[in-house]
């Protein structure tokens, strides 16, 4: 078995591991925003396939990142081992990220309004073409034809005055 060389031998960081996991939290708050903003673009431009694969990402990476959330709220003592510097990044980039789901809702929420509404239409107007109008029918007339003789449909007189 040949020895790993150090080029694919995986790096060993000295740093403590709330440093790591708060770096963590940072590079995956960095990149849900750009997921987040390169998703509004899509959805804009509608580029259906395109964000079918972002959307795997998204999920992905939100699932990691509220695990790794998660694991700071079980132990809130990593947040005093980290750089004062790491913390304002965090800061910072949780405000952008917070700013940016909002956005990246309201678009999402659009794009479903706007195709539920396209989707009632298209109901709306085939249940027009296809649901009979309700009302009185001769059945041996053709729909065309207006004041045909039925041998099924005899005329009926009513008398009020009685």
């Amino acid at each position: 078995m040949p020895l790993p060389n150090k080029s694919n031998a995986p790096k060993v960081s000295k740093e403590p591991p709330a440093v790591l996991l708060g770096r963590g939290v940072l590079d995956q708050m960095n990149r849900l925003f750009d997921i987040m903003k390169l998703e509004n673009d899509l959805v804009v431009m509608r580029k259906i396939e395109e964000h079918k694969q972002l959307l795997k990402d998204k999920q992905r990476l939100t699932m990691d990142y509220r695990a790794n959330m998660k694991s700071i709220a079980i132990q809130p003592g990593i947040l005093s081992q980290l750089p004062k510097e790491l913390l304002s990044e965090s800061r910072i980039s949780a405000q952008k990220l917070a700013e940016m789901s909002d956005r990246n809702a309201k678009c999402l929420r659009g794009a479903v309004v706007a195709t539920q509404r396209l989707v009632q239409s298209v109901v709306a107007i085939v249940k027009q073409e296809v649901v009979p109008k309700p009302g009185y029918r001769n059945p041996g007339v053709a729909p065309i034809g207006a004041a045909a003789y039925s041998p099924t449909c005899k005329p009926v007189a009513v008398s009020r005055t009685a």
